[in-house]
């Protein structure tokens, strides 16, 4: 149904909003009937994982061009939130704990993908509109709260702990999505680099909270993904 309300605002593009709103009903809808009354936490909180999906690759796949990579977030986009729905059903339906670490790896692989086409997107955002910059920093803030609590629905206890670091990581994130807007490159090269940020800021919160934040764990994720990053800008088109 998603797939085909994305369909229609191509040829319709009047209707992109619209679509938009019922493609946000479609999920509260689906995920409240998966739940029901089995989990005694908020929730809506289970709702922000697949809506975030789905609205920042709707609106980056308004700012592309080539239908191919059109479709293909399309089809990205339903199968996320086919799969993310699969496996909230199994985990609450059968208390199935495998799930649970299936989701987990959903989210991050979620979140990831999240990350960088709203990075881009907002990174792009000053070709069509005059707006200052610090505007879409705030609102990339914002966005990054939601980024960063979806992976507390998943836990048994939130901890006031979690919390600090919860506002650590939107605030790392966000002075380095400030200091990124500084290098004349692709928004696309722009929104990957931050996305790789966010990806070790939650490996390392995650070792952080089983207590193996280690220098020897450390050492090789921040070895590879500096070098990654290094590769990206020598490879990258300056502007």
């Amino acid at each position: 149904m998603l797939w085909v309300l994305d369909e229609i605002f191509i040829f319709k593009p009047d209707f992109f909003f619209v679509a938009l709103g019922l493609g946000l009903l479609i999920i509260t809808f689906g995920v409240r009937r998966l739940i029901k009354k089995q989990s005694l936490k908020f929730w809506p909180i289970f709702i922000l994982p697949p809506s975030l999906f789905y609205l920042s690759f709707s609106f980056y796949s308004a700012m592309i061009v080539g239908q191919f990579w059109i479709q293909v977030i399309f089809l990205l986009n339903a199968w996320f939130i086919f799969f993310y729905l699969q496996n909230i059903y199994y985990y609450f339906s059968f208390g199935a704990p495998e799930r649970e670490v299936k989701l987990r790896r959903l989210l991050t692989s979620g979140s990831f993908l999240s990350t960088f086409v709203i990075a881009s997107s907002l990174y792009a955002l000053p070709i069509f509109l005059s707006w200052p910059f610090f505007i879409l920093l705030l609102i990339f803030t914002l966005i990054s709260f939601g980024l960063f609590g979806q992976f507390l629905a998943l836990e048994k206890n939130i901890s006031a702990e979690q919390k600090i670091f919860w506002g650590v990581k939107v605030l790392i994130l966000a002075e380095s999505a400030g200091a990124l807007f500084l290098l004349p490159l692709n928004y696309n090269i722009l929104g990957l680099l931050l996305a790789i940020i966010f990806y070790l800021l939650i490996l390392f919160d995650d070792w952080r909270a089983a207590g193996r934040l280690y220098y020897k764990n450390l050492k090789w994720p921040l070895i590879i993904g500096s070098l990654v990053i290094i590769l990206i800008l020598l490879s990258a088109r300056w502007l």
